[in-house]
C-alpha cells in the first residue's frame, strides 16, 4: 500500500459530485464503508491497489488518472 495525502479531498468531492454517502459507494464498489469512511477523514492515507483499482473503474477513471489525483 502507498500513502495517497489528496485521497481525503478527492474522493470527498467525487462521492458529492454524484450524491453518494459512503454506504451507497461501499454497496456500489463493495470496498469496506468503514475503509471509505477513515479514507474520507484522512485516517487512512494508505490505499491498497485493488481498492484504487475499484474506486477508479467507479468512477471512470483509469488508475492512473485516480492516482494522480489522489497524490
Amino acid at each position: 500500500m502507498k500513502n495517497f495525502e489528496h485521497a481525503a479531498q478527492t474522493l470527498t468531492a467525487l462521492m458529492e459530485e454524484q450524491g453518494l454517502t459512503a454506504a451507497e459507494l461501499s454497496r456500489r464498489t463493495e470496498v469496506n464503508a468503514g475503509t471509505i469512511r477513515n479514507i474520507m477523514t484522512g485516517k487512512q492515507t494508505n490505499i491498497s491497489t485493488r481498492n484504487i483499482m475499484t474506486l477508479a473503474h467507479y468512477f471512470g477513471m483509469s488508475m492512473d488518472e485516480f492516482i494522480q489525483k489522489i497524490q
